[in-house]
């Protein structure tokens, strides 16, 4: 079972995906939280159909077995923060969603941090490599192998294109699956919650990277 490219028309069953996926991420807590039933359930599926709609007018979306799990990817010099994309994919909105110490850690704390470490990571290859944004498996699907199939064929189209890839893992459990991929960490940031401290993993996979012929999901 290969994955599928989505349509732009399924955007609400690609953000369904992810917003389970995403529920206790502490990165979305931080910003759009405290966890509090259906206000913040409604808040995390609107920013995820900003978002999903986002990726599917400007990047690639892929699921597989009937949305068990998907991925949004953005490729070479494809970028979802133009103003007409912002605005199409109702992005703005978020200022109004979220509330007023929210809308600080969105706009003026996780934006500039993002902006900041990817040009870091990516020195002298700017716009020039895949960006893995989010990739999501339904719990009831994990241990099946869909992480693979979900993100395999971008690597193999990058590693034809001699092209690096990137993303930023919010929650620690996940470093180890995308090292199988051949990602490596090259720098952590940290967001500061309160007395806590929230870790975020930078990593790059260069290509050409072996990534191992066992399943992970």
């Amino acid at each position: 079972m290969s994955a599928e490219k989505v349509e732009i028309e399924d955007y609400k069953r690609v953000a369904t995906v992810l917003a389970e996926a995403f529920y206790h991420d502490p990165v979305h807590l931080y910003f759009a939280g405290p966890e509090n039933g259906e206000q913040y359930a409604k808040l995390i599926q609107d920013c995820f159909e900003y978002i999903a709609y986002a990726a599917l007018m400007r990047g690639h979306v892929y699921q597989v077995d009937d949305f068990s799990g998907v991925a949004l990817w953005t490729g070479p010099g494809e970028r979802i923060d133009d103003w007409y994309t912002v605005f199409k994919s109702g992005l703005w909105r978020l200022t109004y969603k979220l509330g007023a110490e929210n809308r600080r850690r969105f706009f003026k704390e996780l934006i500039p941090l993002h902006n900041r470490v990817m040009p870091e990571a990516m020195a002298g290859r700017t716009h020039n490599f895949w960006y893995l944004m989010f990739v999501g498996v339904k719990e009831n699907s994990r241990g099946k192998g869909y992480l693979r199939r979900l993100i395999q064929p971008v690597l193999e189209i990058a590693d034809q294109s001699n092209l690096p890839c990137y993303l930023e893992s919010t929650h620690p459990n996940n470093r180890p699956r995308y090292e199988h991929f051949g990602f490596n960490v090259v720098q952590s940031v940290h967001i500061k919650d309160g007395l806590n401290s929230i870790p975020i993993d930078v990593m790059v996979r260069e290509p050409d990277s072996f990534y191992g012929s066992g399943q992970a999901s």
